[in-house]
C-alpha cells in the first residue's frame, strides 16, 4: 500500500532549543536519557495515524541542549515534533517532551529510529527504537447506485449503502451529499467495528416535485479517497393516477346503461394501498358496486373499477367517484363523471325472418324497419354500411334494395328495408346482412334471414296486351294503361322484377313502382298499370317494360312500350275515363267521352276503336259515329259512349282510340275499371257486459322509471276502491313494456323480456287478479314493481302478443321453458277491455298505431270501439327532466280509442286510474254497418239464431238499432249484400 500514499512525504522536524546558556564550561559533563526508550505504535490503519510522547531528562551535572529530532524510517509514516517551542535547554535535572506520530502509507511492518541531536559530549546523537505496522483498514461500500424510484412528495423513503470491513480494525466511514437538492436528504457517519457489515442509511425526504439533482460522496475511512454513489430519485405530485382524469359516457339513451372503466394506475415505485371507492351521491344515475377494497396497487400496476350510467333523465349529469389513498399529500383521489342522457339509438324488426318454402324462380320480400328510437333530444342515427355475408355453401341467394349510404335518422326518424329471397337451386338457403351505425350499443347489428326453394314445372305465361301503344297524347299530359299476367300453365308460375327496363328518357314508369315478385296459380291472373308522361316538347317515344318469369327457355319476357306526343286538334273531355269499384252483377252505368274540334280547319275523324288492353272483352262501344269517316268543323263535337261489363274480376285498363286527319296517330283516352267478386259482407259483433271489465296494465320496466313507479304503486289503491264503488266485474293483470330479454338484474323469471306474459311470469304471486283476490291492493301494487332494467319501450307491441294466441288462450307458454307462464283466463268476451299504458317514454313498437288501434278493437268487435279503450300515463307537450319527449303514439292511440292521457310527469296518478275503474261501460243498443246494404237484405242473427223482430235498420246512421237490447256476452252477426249503385 506504500505507493497508495505517496502523497505523504517523510517529515524531519529540526528541532532547536535551548534550556539555558549555551556558554558552559567545557568542563561539565551533561547526560541525556529518553523515557521510553522505545516506542511500538502495533498495528495502525493506513492512513489513520497513532500517537506516542517521549520524555527527555538531563540526569548529568551540567546543561544539555536538545538542538533537534527526527526520524529516521519510511518515508512519510513518523513525524516528530517537540510539545513547546524552544529553545530546548535542560539544566540537570530538568526535562522536555517529544510527540511522535506514527502514520502508515504502506501496508505491513515499519521500523525506524528516532534521532535526537544534542551538545552532550557522550552522545550527541541519542537513537530511539521505533516500530509499527501499517494495515489496509477501510470499509468496502456497495452498491455503487442508489435508486429511489418515483415517489408522492411528503412521503419517506430510506436506502442504505452496505459497508463491510473486512479488518480487525474500526473504521469511521463519512458520507457527503452534494447537490441542488442535497437538503432533501439526510446521511450522517457511522463506525464499522473489525469484520463487521453495516449499512450506511440514505433518507430521501422530498418537498419539492421533479427529478432530483445529487449525488453521494462516501469516505470509506479516515483520510481516505471518496468512493461516489449514483443517486436518482423522483418526487411525484401524486403516486396514484385516474385514467381517464374524466370519466365520460357522453351521449347515453334513457333507460340504456352504459358501463365504462374508472382505472387507477399507480405511478410510483412503491406500493400504495387504496382503501374505498365511493360516490358524491349527487346524481343517481351514476352508480358503483365495486368490491375488493381495500387493496394494494403493486408499482406501475393498473386497477379498473366499473362504473354505470344509467339515465333517468334527459340532458346532462355529472358526479364524482372518490378514491380514498393511503397518501400524506392527496388522502382523496376525485374522478369526475359526467354523461348525457339521451342519444341515438337503433330499433330493428325483424332481426330474424324465415321466408319458408318458396317456389325456385320466385322473388320474395321482407320489410326491415330501422328506427332511431332514441328520445327527442338525441343526436341523429347513421347507417354507414349494409353488407351482407357469403353463404359458404353457394351463391348467395339473398339481397336487399339499395339505400344511399350513408343514411342519417333524425331523431323518431325511420327506414324501411326491403330484404328479398331470391332462389336459385332447391333446398334451404342462409345468410346475414349486417348493418354498422353509430348507434348506441349497436354498431354492429346482424340480421339473419332463411329461406328454402321447391322446384315447379315452367311458367307458361301470357302477357296482355303485348305491346302497350299509348297513341298521342298531348304535350304536358300524363296517361295510364295496363298489363296483365295470365298463368297458362297446370302448375304455379313465379314472377319476379317486374319493372320498366328502357324508360324512354323518363316519360315511361310504373305508377305504383317496380313489382318485386309474385306467385300466379293455374288459371289465375293480374294486373298492373304503366304510365306515360307526356313532356311539353312532344315527340315519339319507345321504351320497354321487362317480366322476369321461372322459365328457363324464355326467362325474361320483354314488351314494348310507345307513345306519341304532339298539339291536336281534337279535345277530349275527359281525358280518362274511370268506372271505380264494380261487379259482375253490377255493372256501373256506361260513361261518354266528348271530343271537340279545337282547331280553325276541319279535321276528318276516320275511326274510333278500343285497342288491346288487359282485357279486350270488358270495354265496349255504344255510340259510334257514323259514317265511318266524316268531317268535323271547327267549334264542332261528338261523344262516344262506353260501356263496363265488369265481368272479370281485378284492375282492366284499354285504350280508347280516336283516328283523326291532323295526327299521324290516334289520340287515346284511357278506360279504367275494376271488377270484385267480393257480394256479401257479414259485420261480427259480441254484445258487451257493463259490469265486466278486463283491465290490462302494461307498464315500462326500462331503467328511467325510477321515478315513476312509487307514483303508479301509490295510485292502486284508489283505483281498486272506485273499481269496487262500481260493483265493476275486474280482471287485472299486469305485464311490461320489455320484448326481449336483457339480464338477471330483472325480476319476475323473465330477464326483463316479458313479450306480453304476465307479470310476475314465474308466478311467484298471482298474476290475474280479481277483487276477490285476498289483499288484491297489495298484490296488485307488488306485481305493479316491474323492475328498471329493459332498454326499449314496446308498449303496444306486448299489449298484443298478451291478447293473442298462444299466450291468450294457454296456461303455458309453449314457446318457453318456464312453465304455466301463459295468460288464459283474462280475456272474456262479455267483458270490456282497458289497457293502461304506463310509460315515461313514448312506445317504439314496429307497427304503425292504427295497426295496434284496430287490431284491438277487432278483439272486442270492429265496430264497437268504446268496448277496447286505451288509457296512458306517458309524456304530454308539457315536458318534465324525467320524461323521454312527448308521447306522441300513446296520445294517438288514446285518441282514436277514446282514452285519455295524464302527463307522466304528474306527481299523482291516482285521478286516471279512477277515472278508468269507474268509466261507464253502457250496453250497446245501436250496431254501425261498414257498407251500406242493398234494402231488404240485412239478415241479424244473435247467437246463431236469426231474429226478425225487434230491430230496425237506420239509413241515416247506416246502422241496426235493436229495440230489445240483447244481453251481455250475445254474439251479433249482421249479414246483409252490399248495395248496388244503379239499383
Amino acid at each position: 500500500m506504500t505507493g497508495r500514499w505517496s502523497l505523504l512525504g517523510l517529515l524531519a522536524v529540526v528541532l532547536v532549543s535551548g534550556c539555558a546558556d549555551r556558554e558552559r564550561s567545557s568542563l561539565a559533563d551533561g547526560r541525556l536519557t529518553a523515557t521510553p526508550g522505545g516506542v511500538d505504535f502495533a498495528r495502525v490503519a493506513i492512513f489513520d495515524a497513532r500517537e506516542s510522547q517521549i520524555t527527555l531528562r538531563n540526569v548529568g551535572r551540567a546543561r544539555i541542549t536538545v538542538d533537534e529530532a527526527w526520524v529516521e524510517g519510511p518515508e512519510g509514516a513518523y513525524k516528530a515534533e517537540f510539545t513547546h517551542e524552544g529553545p530546548h535547554s535542560l539544566v540537570p535535572g530538568s526535562e522536555c517532551t517529544l510527540k511522535v506520530r506514527f502514520a502508515p502509507l504502506a501496508e505491513g511492518g515499519l521500523p525506524a529510529v528516532l534521532v535526537i541531536r544534542s551538545d552532550t559530549r557522550i552522545e550527541p546523537l541519542m537513537r530511539i527504537p521505533l516500530n509499527g505496522a501499517g494495515v489496509d483498514a477501510w470499509a468496502r461500500v456497495s452498491p455503487r447506485k442508489l435508486d429511489f424510484g418515483r415517489i408522492e412528495a411528503d412521503s419517506t423513503k430510506s436506502l442504505g449503502v452496505t459497508l463491510e470491513n473486512p479488518t480487525d480494525l474500526p473504521v469511521m466511514v463519512t458520507p457527503k451529499l452534494v447537490g441542488a437538492d442535497k437538503d432533501e436528504f439526510v446521511a450522517e457517519p457511522v463506525t464499522v467495528n473489525p469484520g463487521e457489515r453495516k449499512e450506511l442509511p440514505i433518507t430521501f425526504n422530498p418537498v419539492r416535485v421533479g427529478r432530483k439533482q445529487i449525488a453521494l460522496a462516501v469516505s470509506p475511512c479516515h483520510g481516505c479517497a471518496d468512493v461516489p454513489v449514483q443517486v436518482t430519485a423522483e418526487a411525484l405530485e401524486r403516486a396514484v393516477v385516474a385514467v381517464p382524469e374524466v370519466l365520460d359516457f357522453g351521449a347515453v339513451p334513457v333507460d340504456r346503461d352504459a358501463i365504462k372503466a374508472s382505472s387507477l394506475r399507480n405511478i410510483s415505485t412503491e406500493p400504495v394501498t387504496v382503501t374505498s371507492l365511493m360516490l358524491d351521491g349527487t346524481d343517481a344515475s351514476f352508480s358503483q358496486a365495486n368490491t375488493g377494497l381495500p387493496l394494494v396497487l403493486q408499482p406501475g400496476e393498473v386497477r379498473g373499477f366499473e362504473i354505470r350510467y344509467s339515465p333517468g333523465h334527459m340532458g346532462p349529469a355529472t358526479d364524482r367517484a372518490v378514491y380514498s389513498v393511503v397518501s400524506k399529500r392527496h388522502p382523496t383521489l376525485p374522478v369526475p363523471l359526467r354523461g348525457f342522457g339521451g342519444a341515438s339509438e337503433l330499433c330493428v324488426y325483424p332481426m330474424m325472418h324465415d321466408f319458408q318454402e318458396q317456389p325456385l324462380g320466385s322473388k320474395v320480400r321482407v320489410v326491415v324497419n330501422v328506427k332511431n328510437c332514441g328520445t327527442d333530444n338525441a343526436g341523429p342515427l347513421t347507417i354507414n354500411s349494409l353488407t351482407w355475408t357469403a353463404d359458404p355453401s353457394a351463391e348467395l341467394q339473398f339481397n336487399h334494395k339499395p339505400l344511399a349510404l350513408p343514411y342519417t335518422l333524425p331523431p323518431n326518424g325511420e327506414v324501411n328495408i326491403e330484404v328479398y329471397y331470391e332462389p336459385t337451386r332447391e333446398g334451404a338457403a342462409s345468410g346475414s346482412l349486417v348493418m354498422t351505425t353509430n348507434a348506441f350499443s349497436a354498431a354492429t347489428v346482424q340480421l339473419d334471414f332463411f329461406g328454402r326453394a321447391k322446384a315447379h314445372e315452367p311458367c307458361d305465361l301470357t302477357v296482355t296486351p303485348q305491346l302497350v301503344d299509348f297513341g298521342t297524347v298531348p304535350p304536358g299530359r300524363g296517361a295510364v294503361l295496363g298489363v296483365k299476367l295470365e298463368n297458362k300453365g297446370t302448375d304455379l308460375c313465379p314472377v319476379k322484377n317486374i319493372r320498366v327496363a328502357r324508360d324512354g328518357g323518363g316519360v315511361f314508369r310504373m305508377p305504383g313502382g317496380d313489382l318485386f315478385g309474385g306467385i300466379i296459380y293455374p288459371g289465375e291472373w293480374f294486373s298492373f298499370q304503366v304510365a306515360f308522361q307526356a313532356p311539353f316538347t312532344g315527340g315519339d317515344f319507345a321504351g320497354e317494360l321487362q317480366i322476369e318469369q321461372y322459365n328457363p327457355v324464355t326467362p325474361v319476357l320483354p314488351v314494348p312500350l310507345t307513345a306519341h306526343s304532339e298539339t291536336t286538334c281534337l279535345v277530349a273531355s275527359p281525358w280518362f275515363v274511370d268506372f271505380g269499384l264494380a261487379r259482375k252483377d253490377c255493372r256501373p252505368a256506361p260513361r261518354e267521352v266528348n271530343y271537340l274540334n279545337a282547331c280553325t280547319t276541319p279535321v276528318t275523324i276516320s275511326n274510333v276503336f278500343i285497342g288491346p288492353g288487359t282485357t279486350d272483352s270488358e270495354f265496349t262501344l255504344l255510340d259510334n259515329p257514323a259514317p265511318p269517316a266524316f268531317q268535323l268543323q271547327p267549334g264542332e263535337s261528338f261523344t262516344v259512349g262506353v260501356d263496363y261489363f265488369a265481368q272479370v274480376a281485378g284492375m282492366n285498363l284499354s285504350p280508347l282510340f280516336v283516328d283523326s286527319s291532323d295526327l299521324p296517330i290516334p289520340l287515346m283516352v284511357p278506360l279504367i275499371g275494376e271488377s270484385s267478386k267480393k257480394v256479401e259482407k257479414t259485420d261480427a259483433f259480441v254484445q258487451q257486459d257493463v259490469s265486466k271489465v278486463d283491465v290490462l296494465f302494461v307498464v315500462d320496466n326500462t331503467a328511467s322509471m325510477v321515478e315513476e313507479h312509487p307514483r303508479l304503486v301509490s295510485a292502486i289503491p284508489s283505483f281498486v276502491d272506485a273499481a269496487r264503488n262500481k260493483a265493476v266485474d275486474l280482471n287485472m293483470a299486469v305485464t311490461t313494456t320489455g320484448i326481449s330479454a336483457v339480464s338477471g338484474a330483472c325480476p319476475g323469471g323473465a330477464l326483463g323480456g316479458e313479450a306480453g306474459r304476465f307479470f310476475p311470469v314465474d308466478n311467484t304471486r298471482q298474476r290475474i287478479l280479481t277483487l276477490a283476490t285476498p289483499d288484491v291492493t297489495t298484490v296488485l301494487q307488488q306485481n305493479m314493481q316491474v323492475g328498471q332494467c329493459a332498454q326499449v319501450e314496446q308498449g303496444f307491441e306486448a299489449m298484443r302478443r298478451a291478447l293473442t294466441s298462444p299466450l291468450v288462450n294457454n296456461a303455458d307458454d309453449p314457446r318457453t321453458p318456464l312453465p304455466n307462464d301463459g295468460n288464459q283466463g283474462f280475456l272474456r268476451d262479455a267483458a270490456a277491455l282497458v289497457v293502461v299504458f304506463v310509460g315515461d317514454e313514448d312506445d317504439h313498437s314496429p307497427d304503425a298505431v292504427s295497426t295496434y288501434v284496430q287490431w284491438a278493437q277487432q278483439r272486442k268487435g270492429e265496430n264497437q270501439p268504446q268496448r277496447a279503450t286505451f288509457f296512458a300515463i306517458a309524456p304530454t307537450k308539457t315536458a318534465c327532466a324525467t320524461a323521454g319527449g312527448a308521447g306522441t303514439r300513446y296520445a294517438d292511440a288514446a285518441a282514436q280509442t277514446g282514452g285519455e292521457v295524464l302527463n307522466v310527469c304528474a306527481s299523482d296518478y291516482a285521478p286516471l286510474l279512477k277515472q278508468v275503474a269507474s268509466k261507464a261501460f253502457s250496453a250497446q243498443d245501436r250496431f254501425p254497418l261498414s257498407e251500406e246494404p242493398d234494402a231488404g237484405t240485412v239478415v241479424v242473427t244473435v247467437n246463431g239464431t236469426a231474429t226478425t223482430s225487434g230491430w230496425t235498420y237506420d239509413a241515416a246512421s247506416n246502422s241496426v238499432v235493436f229495440s230489445v237490447v240483447p244481453p251481455p256476452g250475445s254474439r251479433v252477426n249482421i249479414t246483409y249484400r252490399r248495395a248496388c249503385a244503379n239499383d
